[in-house]
């Protein structure tokens, strides 16, 4: 483990840890985005403590146990994020879905596992060591090795359980884009490089799962900077009242009106076009609190307030093209309430699959 891997490794480690803090300060009702930032702060800030502490030492070969298979402590520190970040395509997806009921029942395998693991640790601490595969079978009578071998089947088979259960739900108002594929693409890698670093610890193994995981977290830190949701775009909200239970329709029925209320309020009023127009504005002219605001929002498959507002902007940019046609982009962009022109832009493409100006040229040619 050398000096220059180390360097790099600690660079992105607190790449990842000041994207975090900056996703933290602007995610204000985008839930996943601020998930994402503790997530990116907490692995930014361990990945910088352990590599620091390397560079200490300085030397070709760390002070660490690199044949011990089947490390509980490992194995646990995985389970608690694997599980958690294998939320995300689903928050994506269906960014009203999650409630703390929800999350709660998604989290108690991970949570009641941990707590057993934990808990053996603690008070009985006995380990056998296994270092190599061939060691298994003859200690599977120990108490720790039965445990041990639990820990690892659910901390493989939970986190893959809750991402297939994204393709299985029929209902979702957004669409999967590549972003999402290749989300899920780095945590099946992940997966497989877990597996290895389980069953057949090595120094590379060990390099890799450390350099894996900060090059995901910065990477789609990244991207949650740039974007309000990365991993899905929103589409029309369809119902389907023969797929809908009364239950889910009962749920729906509140947010869904009060949608109607601020969408109404939104196109007569225009607020919108003031810059710095937000969610706490929004909730005073309709006397509502703002969590009610936001989970109406989200019951459309928007992600928050920021993502639902530039899209009923952009919205009001198509009228005004038709209304003033001699006016050029960036008089319009403004109009709306867009103040950066890298945002609009951006989001107009991502919407439209086409750049504002050409857009403008294709109104103009009919």
């Amino acid at each position: 483990m050398g000096i220059l891997h180390l360097s790099v490794e600690l660079a992105l480690d607190l790449i990842a840890l000041i994207s975090g803090i900056i996703l933290i300060i602007r995610a204000k009702d985008n839930y996943p985005q601020l998930y994402w930032g503790v997530i990116a702060v907490g692995i930014g800030f361990m990945f910088s403590w352990e590599n620091i502490g390397w560079l200490t030492i300085v030397t070709d070969t760390p002070e660490y146990d690199f044949t011990e298979l089947l490390n509980i402590d490992k194995m646990l520190k995985w389970y608690a994020l694997a599980n958690i970040v294998a939320l995300f395509p689903i928050a994506s997806l269906s960014p009203g879905y999650f409630n703390h009921f929800r999350i709660f029942t998604f989290l108690l395998p991970p949570i009641i596992t941990i707590t057993v693991g934990i808990c053996y640790l603690y008070f009985n601490g006995n380990i056998t060591a296994i270092h190599s595969l061939n060691e298994i079978m003859p200690n599977i009578g120990n108490m720790d090795v039965k445990l041990r071998i639990s820990i690892f089947l659910l901390s493989v088979i939970t986190p893959l359980f809750i991402l297939i259960y994204v393709t299985s739900r029929v209902k979702t108002h957004r669409k999967m884009n590549r972003n999402m594929y290749l989300f899920m693409g780095f945590l099946f890698l992940f997966l497989g490089i877990y597996i290895l670093f389980t069953l057949s610890i090595n120094e590379f193994i060990f390099n890799l799962f450390g350099i894996t995981a900060i090059v995901f977290t910065v990477l789609f830190s990244m991207l949650y900077l740039r974007y309000e949701n990365p991993f899905s775009d929103h589409i029309s909200m369809v119902y389907n009242t023969e797929e809908e239970n009364p239950e889910e329709m009962r749920n729906s029925f509140q947010p869904l009106t009060l949608f109607t209320t601020i969408e109404s309020y939104l196109k007569k009023e225009h607020p919108y076009t003031d810059q710095k127009y937000n969610i706490k504005d929004l909730a005073e002219a309709l006397n509502d609190k703002e969590r009610n605001i936001s989970d109406a929002i989200k019951s459309q498959g928007f992600t928050g307030f920021r993502e639902y507002i530039n899209y009923i902007r952009l919205e009001h940019f198509k009228q005004l093209i038709a209304q003033n046609p001699k006016k050029n982009v960036k008089e319009l962009m403004f109009a709306c309430g867009f103040s950066s022109r890298a945002t609009f832009y951006r989001n107009f493409s991502e919407r439209y699959g086409i750049s504002p100006s050409k857009f403008i040229e294709y109104q103009q040619s009919k």
